[in-house]
């Protein structure tokens, strides 16, 4: 005797009405379990014959997808997941110059605002040394020769440095 047919005798003499679930796949198999959950063992039924399903995954008629790891057990039932409508997919390139390509492209605009930022800045670089040099050969700096303590230096009213130097030499 099959285990189900041991456990229908069991439940019948206990006054129990065992009744188990079938199913039928897409294929037209007709499959029966005691319930369609992960673990329970699972039959394909041929006619009065019951034989544990193989290894493998399995469409059923309701859409649902069955998987089987081991020989007669249920490893897995999955819903099919309902489309939300067409989602559009970007076409994916090819090549790895093609998403060179494509990245450079994304890349562009941000490298371009950058380059006028440092355009910018090399302008006002350049012009600020211009400025610095045209006032730098205005005002000639000497540097002041050795003074001996007896040397006497003849002060400018306006100029600053030359008051200082005459200080220093007296």
């Amino acid at each position: 005797m099959k285990n189900t047919e041991i456990l229908s005798k069991i439940n019948a003499l206990l006054g129990r009405n065992v009744k188990l679930e079938q199913m039928t796949l897409d294929n037209g198999t007709v499959v029966e379990a005691d319930s369609f959950e992960v673990g329970q063992p699972i039959f394909a039924i041929d006619g009065e014959n019951k034989m544990p399903l193989e290894i493998g995954t399995y469409l059923m008629n309701d859409g649902n997808t069955l998987e089987v790891y081991e020989i007669g057990i249920i490893g897995e039932i999955a819903t099919p997941v309902a489309e939300a409508g067409e989602v559009e997919m970007a076409e994916v390139p090819a090549t790895l110059e093609e998403i060179l390509t494509a990245l450079v492209d994304a890349i562009q605009p941000k490298l371009d605002e950058l380059q006028a930022k440092i355009d910018a800045l090399s302008g006002g670089q350049t012009a600020m040394k211009e400025q610095l040099s045209a006032t730098a050969s205005k005002h000639t700096v000497h540097k002041p020769t050795e003074l001996k303590n007896t040397a006497k230096v003849e002060v400018a009213s306006n100029d600053v440095q030359a008051r200082i130097f005459a200080q220093l030499s007296k």
